[in-house]
């Protein structure tokens, strides 16, 4: 009678373990489109054996563990692949956005509008006797004028709009961090309680991954199951806890440029990697360096011009008037004198007074164009490079990012590999636990008409 108990525990233990099998493929074949769902997996082992006589006889099936299948090793590495690939996105975004400062200005772009201006001088010393030549020089310098001002005002803009961005990224990463921290608890409560809790632990990776593209980061596991996460060498999320930055702008900055802290810390927190990162760079670096060609530019060329002008005639014998506005320091103040915008026939072009048909001061004004300025090169290229070098390190930017993305998406199909679902595979399981089931109803069924066979003797 022993006997057939045992055999029937074996039956019944096989379907619990087969319905268990059966549960967890459908959970594995459900998820399989889940953004971030590991596949699970159940290890299966035999159970301690009984004794018959002198027969040491299985016991069965049983459950070893059941959990997701995850690489860590991998995992670390695509955080840090998503923290140099969000980099480079984000950077060659920003450098995007620059480009196409210059770009919208269409075929009137810097370089044409300097061409359009150098030829305005050419043609003035080919009829210095004429207003004609003058009143087209005079909108010909003024839109440069303009489109400068509009490059160095978007340019500006751009600023702004990275310390918006900078703030969004901030209040992302708190969310972020909060929320690792709450998973934190539910996982531990859940183990303890002697709960799975495989999808907890997806949700929180899903969060550690979102969070890693904001700025570069490091994960250590604790022996609790809760995650400790650092980032430039501070602890962000410890078990429970987790430490959010603050938002501060700076006051005597004339953009109000934002500034982080991490926690209660009176220092200045500087995201190393990912969006944070790159935002930090455009804002702090690329954008003042295009910003201060610019002003460089048109420093040096409003004195290049005013040099010569003033030395000259007008058409009305009025001498040593600017062309553009005196003390110029930059883009900001780059203006048309308003003399030469009151009365054109102040555009100097004689020698000397008195000689309306002299076209010296025109023909020098136009050799100005290969004026050498502060960089060593003419001041015509100068400006000319400036939207050739946002071009450039656009170019440059969107070659790592390939890169960088084609690393990554390596590193994510090879997790894919490991810890995504195979529907065909899922498939197959199902059909053997399907069989393994139908094999101990039958042994079930079977033992229980041996015992009615046994019950119903005299």
């Amino acid at each position: 009678m022993s006997t057939l108990s045992n055999i029937l525990e074996q039956g019944r233990r096989a379907l619990q373990v087969q319905q268990l099998a059966m549960q967890v493929i459908g959970h594995n074949t459900t998820n399989a489109g889940t953004v971030g769902f590991s596949r699970r997996r159940l290890d299966l082992g035999t159970a301690p054996p009984g004794e018959t006589g002198q027969w040491g006889v299985g016991s069965g099936v049983d459950v070893n563990q059941l959990a997701r299948v995850r690489d860590r090793l991998l995992d670390n590495q695509i955080r840090e692949g998503t923290s140099v690939s969000a980099y480079w996105t984000s950077r060659e975004d920003e450098l995007g956005r620059v480009e196409e400062v210059f770009n919208a200005l269409g075929e009137q772009n810097l370089g044409a509008l300097m061409d359009g201006f150098w030829q305005g001088w050419h043609d003035l010393a080919n009829d210095p006797e004429s207003m004609a030549p003058r009143y087209a020089l005079k909108e010909k310098a003024q839109a440069l004028v303009n489109s400068l001002k509009r490059v160095n005002s978007n340019l500006n803009a751009q600023i702004d709009q990275a310390n918006s961005r900078i703030t969004a990224g901030a209040e992302q990463f708190n969310s972020l961090v909060a929320g690792i921290a709450e998973l934190n608890t539910q996982i531990v409560n859940s183990e303890v309680a002697g709960q799975e809790a495989s999808d907890l632990r997806d949700s929180r990776d899903v969060l550690v991954e979102q969070l890693a593209q904001l700025t570069t980061i490091s994960v250590q596991e604790q022996s609790d199951g809760t995650y400790n996460v650092y980032s430039g060498g501070h602890i962000v999320v410890q078990r429970d806890q987790s430490v959010p930055l603050t938002v501060d702008e700076v006051e005597t900055d004339p953009q109000h440029k934002v500034v982080l802290h991490l926690g209660s810390s009176a220092l200045e927190w500087k995201p190393v990697g990912g969006e944070l990162a790159a935002l930090y760079e455009q804002r702090d670096v690329e954008l003042p360096r295009l910003l201060a060609k610019l002003d460089s530019f048109a420093r040096e060329f409003s004195a290049s011009i005013n040099a010569v002008h003033t030395s000259g005639h007008g058409l009305n014998g009025a001498s040593g008037q600017d062309f553009f506005t005196s003390g110029t320091t930059g883009v900001a103040d780059f203006e048309l004198s308003a003399a030469i915008i009151e009365d054109p026939s102040r555009i100097s072009s004689a020698g000397s007074a008195g000689a309306p048909g002299d076209n010296s001061v025109a023909l020098a004004m136009a050799a100005v164009r290969n004026q050498i300025g502060s960089e060593g090169i003419s001041l015509d290229q100068q400006l000319r490079n400036i939207p050739l070098d946002a071009g450039s390190r656009r170019s440059s930017a969107t070659q790592q990012m390939d890169i960088e993305n084609a690393v990554l998406e390596n590193a994510v199909n090879r997790r894919y590999a490991i810890s995504g679902v195979s529907l065909d595979e899922e498939m197959a399981k199902l059909i053997e636990s399907q069989k393994a089931y139908e094999a101990a109803a039958k042994i079930i069924q079977t033992v229980d008409e041996m015992m009615q066979t046994i019950l119903s003797l005299k």
